[in-house]
């Protein structure tokens, strides 16, 4: 299999038909084997039946079920470890990030370990901006981000990600957090272990209907969870050195 795309789902019965019909149409055009896996969050509603019919009209779809919310980090780590593809990307339901983008996410693997979209790099472009309350939340993010953590990402939430299968299976061991700050715990690591990140610039567009961007109270949850990576972060460091020490003694 050469490419798996994971969509995760919590309650997405009014947009994961037209984000499928989008995807699958895409990339069997391509001429590629691949594969698109949905995760299903915990969904009380008829996404199932929605993913079931895509199936049945397209072939290459299969899902996970989970009769209890994971969060939107577990989600998608599910359908990581479950991908069969040699290159792997998640996307999310909104299709805000369309297949066009995700498919140079993918093509960028060729030089770089993980491909990441970017809303607010040079060459992004918005076709529907959100709303200005939505717009100042993300700024206030992704400052806190990069006082908290450092990272030199312009972009750590954009819902659309790219990795090769080597390293998802480095990263997998070592990821916990199961909620919207899931991108943040990814991007630490990733540099951490010296990871080859590719920030790629991407035409996107907002949309409200169905929308589970995080409300206020979510956004300082959001905010804490910063600071548990940045704690756990510390503590890999550590044990990163203490592995390399050893290295130099007993080589």
């Amino acid at each position: 299999m050469d490419i798996s795309l994971v969509i995760p789902a919590y309650n997405e019965e009014r947009r994961i038909g037209p984000t499928l019909e989008a995807y699958l149409s895409h990339f069997a055009s391509l001429g590629a084997p691949f594969e698109v896996l949905v995760v299903l969050n915990g969904c009380r509603d008829r996404t199932l039946e929605v993913v079931e019919e895509a199936a049945r009209r397209w072939g290459h779809v299969r899902w996970l079920l989970f009769p209890e919310p994971l969060g939107k980090g577990g989600a998608v780590r599910e359908g990581l470890a479950a991908a069969a593809g040699r290159r792997i990307a998640f996307v999310d339901a909104d299709n805000m990030v369309g297949p066009r983008e995700a498919a140079r996410l993918l093509e960028r693997l060729s030089t770089a370990d993980i491909a990441i979209a970017s809303r607010y790099s040079p060459g992004a472009l918005c076709t529907r901006p959100p709303p200005w309350r939505r717009r100042i939340a993300a700024w206030a993010f992704r400052q806190w981000v990069r006082l908290v953590l450092h990272l030199p990402f312009r972009d750590t939430q954009c819902g659309a990600k790219a990795f090769r299968a080597e390293a998802v299976r480095c990263l997998l061991p070592h990821l916990q957090e199961r909620g919207w700050a899931f991108d943040v715990e990814v991007l630490a690591l990733a540099v951490d272990m010296g990871l080859r990140v590719a920030e790629v610039p991407v035409e996107w567009g907002f949309t409200s209907r169905g929308s589970k961007m995080p409300t206020l109270r979510a956004a300082r949850e959001m905010a804490g969870a910063v600071l548990r990576v940045r704690r756990r972060r510390r503590h890999w460091l550590q044990t990163l050195h203490a592995l390399h020490r050893e290295e130099k003694v007993h080589p």
